[in-house]
């Protein structure tokens, strides 16, 4: 399980062990949305910089990258071949890095969605 604060505080993402990533409103606490498309735990979820998307990471070895205005899947990315354990977006929100029970770590271009490159040497 996995929780994140946007960027202004406004709201929190959760992600869990119902393949789903929650979005809370911080001030009332109350459930906006629910994000559905992983096929298993969902490991970590993190907001872009700039709050404008959500990325979340799975069991089901992919990456789900989220609208954060309308809630809408905008991209999976698909190179891992295990578990993805944590994502995180650089801190200007130009790449998304994932880190995976495969031992790598895959850096991505956040706005092409391509992979730009694999870190191995975890062992």
């Amino acid at each position: 399980m996995s929780c994140s604060w946007s960027p202004m505080g406004t709201h929190i993402a959760s992600g869990s062990f119902d393949k789903t990533v929650k979005v809370w409103d911080a001030k009332t606490f109350k459930l906006v949305t629910t994000l559905e498309s992983h096929t298993s735990y969902v490991m970590s979820c993190s907001w872009s910089p700039m709050g404008t998307h959500i990325a979340s990471g799975s069991k089901d070895k992919t990456v789900k990258v989220w609208d954060a205005k309308t809630f809408r899947l905008v991209s999976t990315l698909e190179s891992h071949t295990d578990t993805v354990l944590c994502c995180s977006w650089s801190p200007i929100g130009t790449h998304i890095a994932s880190g995976s029970s495969d031992k790598t770590v895959k850096v991505w271009d956040a706005k092409t969605f391509k992979l730009v490159t694999t870190l191995e040497s975890h062992t």
